[in-house]
C-alpha cells in the first residue's frame, strides 16, 4: 500500500507499541513480541494425547503455520447433509443455515525435508535470509502510482515539488536495506527440544507416551478457536515447537556500525519517517502552484482509497510467504518451505469439512485418536 497518505494514526499506534514494549531503551532492551517487529497474534495451542486428555493453553506467539491454514481459501458446501428441497424461503433458511454452521478441519503435518522428496515438491522460499530482488520490485509496485505522479509533476510543470513523490520510495527501500535478521529453522539436535527450559511436564510426558524407545519425539498439538475451523497440527516436537516459539523472532545480539541494535533503531525511525511525510507535503503544497496542488490533491484521493482498500479488503497478506504456501496446499497439498537456512521442511495437508462446531469436534476427537495410534504403532 503508498504510504504517501495519511498514515499517521497507524503509525503513532506502532510508536506507541515501541513505548510500551520498553524498546528504545537500549540494546537487548524491551520485548519484541506484540510489536510491528513480532507479532503476537493472540493465538493459543494445546498438546494433545492418548484418552481425550488436553494440556494446559500456551501461547503460539506469531503462529507461522495457523496463518498458513487460516489464509487457505475455504467454502462451505450449501448443500452438504440437506436434500433437496423446494425454492422457498424456509428451505433457503435451512440452507444457509447449515452453511454458516459449517467449519474446515486441516491437520498439518511437518516433517523434515529429505532430496528425494523435495524433488517432487514446489519450494516456497521465506523472507528469512538474504535479501531478494523481488523484494524491491513489490516496493516499486506499491509505490508506482506515486512515482509516476511525480514524474508527471517533473516532466511536464518542471516542479521541484516532484521531490516529495521520492519520499515514500526512499523511506521503504531504507526499511528494506536495514531490516532486522530473523531467527530461521533451527537444524535437527541430537539432544531432543522437550528436555530445553521452558517445556511443559505435559509436553514431556506427551514424548515419552508415544515415542517408546527409538525418541521420535512426535507432537500433536490442536490451535484453540473455532472462528476460521478447527486446526491439528503434527510432526517432531524439535520442528515443531520452533514455530510456536522463537521462530522469525528478531536477532538482537550482534554490535557493530550495522549491528542488529542499529537496524532496530533506523526501522524505528523510518516509522517516525512516515509519520511525517504527509504533513510535510501538507505544508509544503502550500507553495506550490494551484495546478501542482490540485494534482497532489487528486493523488491524496488515490492514496486514501488504496488504503481503505487495503484495510477492508484484507490485503495484508498478499505477497507473504504464508500466502504462497496457502496456495501451494490449496492446488498441491504438499509444499516445501525453505527459509535460506537450508533446513527446508515439508508440510502436508489433509482437509475435510464438518456441519457444525459439534460435528467438527467430534471430528478432531477421532482425527486425534487416529493420530496418536499411528504414532504408537510406528513408535512401537
Amino acid at each position: 500500500m503508498p504510504i504517501g497518505g495519511p498514515i499517521h494514526k497507524a503509525a503513532v499506534e506502532v510508536l506507541n507499541s515501541f513505548s510500551l514494549a520498553g524498546l528504545w531503551k537500549g540494546y537487548c532492551r524491551g520485548d519484541m513480541l506484540g510489536t510491528a517487529f513480532y507479532d503476537n497474534t493472540g493465538h493459543s495451542y494445546v498438546v494433545r494425547m492418548a484418552n481425550s486428555n488436553i494440556n494446559a493453553k500456551k501461547e503460539a506467539r506469531n503462529a507461522f503455520w495457523v496463518t498458513v491454514l487460516s489464509l487457505i481459501p475455504w467454502k462451505p458446501r450449501p448443500n452438504q447433509g440437506i436434500p433437496p428441497a423446494p425454492a422457498d424461503d424456509e428451505s433457503a433458511a435451512r440452507i444457509v443455515h447449515s452453511a454458516r454452521a459449517q467449519r474446515p478441519v486441516f491437520t498439518l503435518k511437518l516433517s523434515r525435508a529429505t532430496p528425494t522428496v523435495t524433488k517432487t515438491l514446489t519450494v516456497v522460499d521465506g523472507d528469512i535470509g538474504p535479501l531478494k530482488f523481488r523484494y524491491l520490485m513489490a516496493i516499486l509496485a506499491s509505490e508506482f502510482v506515486t512515482l509516476a505522479v511525480g514524474i508527471i509533476n517533473a516532466a511536464i510543470w518542471h516542479s521541484m515539488f516532484a521531490i516529495w513523490y521520492l519520499a515514500p520510495l526512499l523511506l521503504k527501500i531504507t526499511a528494506l536495506l536495514f531490516h532486522v535478521r530473523r531467527n530461521s529453522i533451527n537444524a535437527l539436535q541430537h539432544q531432543t527440544t522437550l528436555s530445553t527450559p521452558g517445556t511443559s511436564e505435559a509436553e514431556q510426558k506427551f514424548s515419552s507416551t508415544t515415542n517408546g524407545s527409538k525418541g521420535h519425539d512426535m507432537m500433536l498439538c490442536q490451535i484453540e478457536g473455532f472462528s476460521k475451523g478447527f486446526f491439528l497440527i503434527e510432526g517432531p516436537s524439535e520442528l515443531l515447537l520452533q514455530f510456536f516459539r522463537h521462530y522469525g523472532h528478531p536477532e538482537r545480539h550482534r554490535k557493530g556500525g550495522f549491528g542488529d541494535r542499529a537496524r532496530e533503531v533506523i526501522s524505528m525511525f523510518t516509522v517516525i519517517g512516515a509519520i511525517l511525510i504527509y504533513p510535510a507535503g501538507l505544508i509544503a503544497f502550500i507553495f506550490a502552484p494551484i495546478t501542482i496542488q490540485w494534482v497532489w490533491l487528486g493523488y491524496q484521493l488515490y492514496a486514501m482509497l488504496a488504503m481503505h482498500i487495503y484495510r477492508f479488503g484484507e490485503c495484508e497478506h498478499i505477497g507473504t510467504t504464508q500466502a504462497w504456501i496457502a496456495r501451494e496446499l490449496l492446488h498441491h497439498g504438499s509444499v516445501s518451505f525453505d527459509d535460506g537456512s537450508g533446513n527446508r521442511v515439508v508440510a502436508e495437508l489433509q482437509s475435510s469439512t464438518a456441519r457444525s462446531i459439534a460435528d467438527g469436534q467430534q471430528e478432531v476427537e477421532r482425527l486425534v485418536e487416529r493420530l496418536l495410534e499411528v504414532h504408537t504403532q510406528n513408535d512401537g
